[in-house]
């Protein structure tokens, strides 16, 4: 059994110890010199000694040996937590010390390995950053640069050029837009305006809202719900740019002659939503990671397809400002399928 070690049980065995020596000392010295001392002069004369002691090795204990521990729990950031194990008198201190300093030493390992982390997304996110906006920035650049160098005097030419360096500085300010809009949703800017609203007929306007890049790719669009109407309460501007988003992407990264459905679940006050497409799906490695701010899990693919890399991550803060959940399961060569609840609408 582990000794117990806390300042009254110290306190306990040290004065006993001091009293039964002084005693004997005591009785040695009435031997010797033969003085007149009764029984009961001697328990008196010992629990004098005890209580005396007691109350010093005690004070002794917890003014400069405690003290130091103190210090340790002002480091650990719990100062508070010695004082009452101190108050309560436990009888594991120095246990309790090594668990909290072990657990404070878990912890600091642990935001550590976060903060490590953070840094590797950071350096990812500037270079990503940069590698976004210089891209159409060059391009503008060289369009305009050839207009400029050109000799000819040819209007229709440099309309064109103009045009397609108007595009990529589009191509920018929408980057930018979202950067700032992922940045206020981030840091509580954003108000959401809450009402009540049908979500299949928002999905059919975002359906026709993309019906022609649908016809393009020979994709076909089907809402699965057995309602005619879906009534949840959120945000319709926000949660239509979800749906745009989500519906757009299924089109575009999913392959020609497929599908995209969405279905509904309901989960009591809640509603499940689900789109899913049966194109060629996403690596479950780049899973996890789908919702960074640039994140692309197939560059080469990606590049060729306009966007600024930032839906999805729009799409998360907008869900999550909501406080909902959003989450994505992916099968190579089955498709893929994000599912985001939404409070459901009850009237009262």
């Amino acid at each position: 059994m582990r000794r117990t070690t806390s300042p009254n049980i110290i306190s306990l065995y040290a004065s006993m110890a001091v009293a039964i020596f002084s005693t004997a000392i005591f009785l040695l010295i009435n031997i010797l010199f033969h003085l007149p001392t009764t029984p009961k002069e001697y328990l008196i004369y010992t629990l004098i000694i005890f209580i005396i002691t007691f109350i010093f090795f005690k004070f002794i204990l917890v003014r400069f040996i405690y003290s130091k521990i103190k210090i340790i729990y002002k480091t650990i950031g719990k100062p508070l937590k010695f004082q009452n194990e101190v108050k309560e008198g436990s009888t594991n201190v120095l246990k309790t010390v090594e668990r909290d300093v072990a657990e404070w030493a878990i912890n600091k390992n642990k935001q550590i390995r976060e903060l490590r982390k953070m840094e590797q997304y950071r350096k990812e996110f500037v270079g990503n950053v940069s590698h976004e906006l210089k891209t159409p920035i060059f391009n503008a650049q060289g369009y305009i640069e050839t207009v400029l160098d050109s000799d000819l005097d040819d209007p229709e030419f440099i309309k064109q050029y103009l045009e397609k360096a108007n595009s990529n500085i589009e191509r920018l300010e929408n980057i930018v837009t979202d950067l700032l809009e992922i940045s206020k949703f981030e840091t509580g800017r954003i108000e959401l305006h809450k009402e009540a609203f049908d979500l299949v007929k928002i999905i059919k306007k975002v359906f026709f809202q993309y019906q022609h890049i649908a016809q393009q790719q020979r994709v076909k669009m089907t809402v699965h719900s057995e309602e005619n109407t879906v009534f949840v309460f959120a945000d319709p501007k926000r949660i239509t740019q979800v749906l745009e988003n989500l519906i757009s992407n299924s089109i575009k990264y999913g392959r020609e002659d497929g599908n995209t459905d969405i279905y509904f679940h309901d989960l009591d006050d809640q509603f499940l939503v689900e789109i899913a497409d049966d194109g060629p799906g996403i690596s479950a490695e780049h899973l996890p990671r789908l919702f960074e701010r640039f994140y692309r899990a197939d560059k080469s693919r990606n590049r060729k397809i306009n966007g600024t890399g930032l839906g999805l991550s729009i799409v998360k803060n907008i869900i999550e400002a909501h406080e909902q959940t959003i989450n994505v399961r992916s099968e190579l060569g089955k498709g893929t399928t994000f599912s985001f609840t939404l409070q459901k609408y009850i009237p009262e």
